[in-house]
């Protein structure tokens, strides 16, 4: 199997220099981010704008052409018009001379009543003449009535009629006997649609009906309207866009779209795109001076810091090398006072606290816990062997063979755990069954007077290595305190859990004998148990798990709901140096 490719090691300097770069780098790119962010939010105002002013032209001339329209419908509903139309012939001179006058009159109230118009006139079948605001009254045949004729038998009839350049609304009456014209000022619309996107160059607008059969618009850039055509034919749906980019000759457009539904056109502005962000480019011109900026400041700072950083380092790192032998009688001293040699002064002196602190603090610790737990095996209570054996001669002169069986095998259990001294620590279960053997021992020696309560322990804490003998005095204690001189007999509970990297060992009894005055002044030992001289019993479990897993763990009594004592255990394996749960 092929070995993966190692990493070559980098100098100190080296390294700097990474940092410095990789704290440059986003500086660079919030900067190349808010610039392109900076363009995309001007691009789309630009954007927002140009289409708020389509929409709003858009919008007043469709409620200028509403208008228009709405007086065209009442007009062609007018009492004086009827009358002219179905009493023509029959009415005297004066009559006729009066409904004409009213006529022209109405026409004349329409005709002022836009700037989009241009004429405005009515044709008469019956009367055999036209009307208008600007051909007056005139038999046929004449100009304005062959100009309209034409469109008599288009059908359906569009909103709008388009001949040689010229607009018109004509509405139709009485099987087309009553035909009400308007002509709309091309010309006006081309000068409004001027003024739309007059404030760019290369931009223009367009309405056009839906074949694009025609079109109206200031100047007329064929290339530009194909290209809309174009768009405009694929897109089925393209009345539903607000708007779109287009590329002509090279050059991108913006294309906003708005429908102008009274007049059954739609308005095509559409501006060069360099227009909106030609100003833009000034910052791209201002990033690359940055970037190059950016890369020689990097290159000046790698200099600097190799000449006044990493050469003075590599001396230091030399001495270093010497120590890898674990010899801390060397000594370095710098030749001349540099600005490094404070460095190399505190390295000797490092060097000097060091052989101190393994001295007086890791060695004497070290010895500390060892001497302790030496010492807990050498203070074993020999009257516990003496009884033992006295209870194993007792056994036998009553001959009660299976007791006195099960009894040597647990002594000789226990003192084969307690007696072995390869081991700081152990599994917990075997810790647990050790316990649990004494306990055995103990309730033969009562008679079984005494009744232990113990739980299976949890799976997850078998295999956590604890300090040997830590749990057994705690149950000895209560034995020796609580039932030794007790004829009546008594219980002990004895619960383990383990969660959250922490390991709980309770054992209570329901014993009379322990006082609270009793269980006040050991809750006092137990808290200052480092100044304690004793250094048996519970008082040493309670300083060697202290020492090994640290303040947070530790042994702790309080009064127990049975009546007795309560003694807790609590190992917390993410404090200090102690295994991990």
């Amino acid at each position: 199997m092929k070995k993966p490719t190692k990493l070559p090691k980098l100098y100190v300097f080296q390294k700097v220099i990474i940092v410095f770069t990789a704290l440059i780098i986003p500086v660079y790119l919030v900067n190349l981010l808010m610039n392109m962010m900076g363009q995309s939010f001007i691009k789309q105002e630009f954007s927002n704008s140009i289409q708020s002013k389509v929409q709003f032209y858009s919008s007043q001339l469709d409620d200028q052409i509403s208008f228009i329209r709405n007086q065209q419908l009442q007009v062609i509903n007018d009492s004086d018009l009827q009358k002219l139309n179905f009493l023509s012939g029959t009415l005297d001179d004066y009559e006729e001379i009066q409904l004409v006058k009213r006529v022209k009159e109405r026409l004349s109230t329409i005709q002022n009543s836009s700037e989009y118009l241009v004429n405005t006139g009515v044709y008469l079948k019956s009367f055999g003449r036209t009307i208008s605001t600007q051909g007056g009254i005139n038999k046929l045949p004449n100009q304005e009535y062959e100009m309209i004729e034409p469109f008599f038998n288009d059908s359906p009839k569009p909103a709008l009629y388009y001949s040689n350049g010229r607009l018109f609304f004509i509405e139709f009456a009485n099987n087309s006997s009553v035909i009400v014209y308007l002509e709309l000022s091309v010309n006006k619309l081309e000068k409004t649609l001027n003024q739309l996107v007059g404030n760019y160059g290369d931009a223009g607008a367009v309405l056009t009906n839906e074949t694009f059969s025609f079109d109206i618009a200031p100047k007329h850039e064929d290339a530009i309207v194909n290209s809309i055509y174009t768009i405009v034919s694929k897109e089925q749906n393209y009345k539903t866009l607000d708007s779109h980019v287009l590329k002509v000759r090279d050059q991108s457009y913006w294309v906003a779209y708005n429908r102008i539904s009274t007049l059954g056109l739609t308005l095509f502005s559409y501006v060069n795109q360099n227009e909106l962000t030609g100003s833009l480019k000034k910052f791209n011109v201002w990033l690359i001076i940055m970037s190059l900026v950016s890369m020689a400041i990097i290159l000046v700072f790698s200099f600097s810091v190799k000449l006044m950083i990493h050469n003075p380092l590599r001396e230091l790192i030399a001495a270093f090398k010497t120590l890898e032998t674990d010899n801390l009688n060397i000594s370095i001293r710098p030749k001349n006072d540099i600005e490094f040699g404070y460095l190399y002064r505190s390295f000797d002196k490092m060097i000097d606290k060091l052989k101190q602190s393994i001295q007086q603090n890791y060695e004497q610790k070290i010895a500390l816990q060892h001497s302790e737990l030496k010492q807990l095996q050498s203070q074993i209570n020999p009257h516990f062997l003496y009884n033992g054996f006295f209870n194993i001669y007792m056994m036998c002169k009553a001959k009660d063979y299976e007791t006195v069986a099960t009894f040597a095998q647990k002594l000789g259990s226990y003192y084969q755990f307690v007696t072995r001294s390869g081991e700081d620590e152990v599994p917990f279960a075997k810790e647990y069954r050790h316990a649990m053997d004494y306990v055995e021992i103990q309730r033969i020696r009562f008679s079984n007077r005494i009744q232990v309560i113990a739980d299976e322990i949890p799976d997850a804490c078998k295999h956590l290595m604890v300090p040997r003998l830590i749990l057994q005095p705690i149950i000895e204690n209560t034995f020796e305190h609580a039932f030794e001189n007790e004829r009546k007999g008594g219980s002990i509970h004895i619960k383990v859990t383990c969660e959250n990297y922490r390991l709980c060992i309770c054992v209570e009894d329901d014993g009379n004998k322990i006082t609270d005055e009793f269980i006040h002044s050991l809750e006092e030992r137990l808290a200052n148990s480092f100044h304690v001289l004793e250094k048996t019993g519970i008082i040493n479990v309670c300083n060697r798990i202290r020492l090994k897993y640290g303040e947070h763990s530790g042994l702790f009594v309080s009064r127990s709901e049975y009546g007795g004592l309560k003694a807790e255990i609590i190992i917390q394996f993410n404090y200090g140096g102690g295994s991990d749960a």
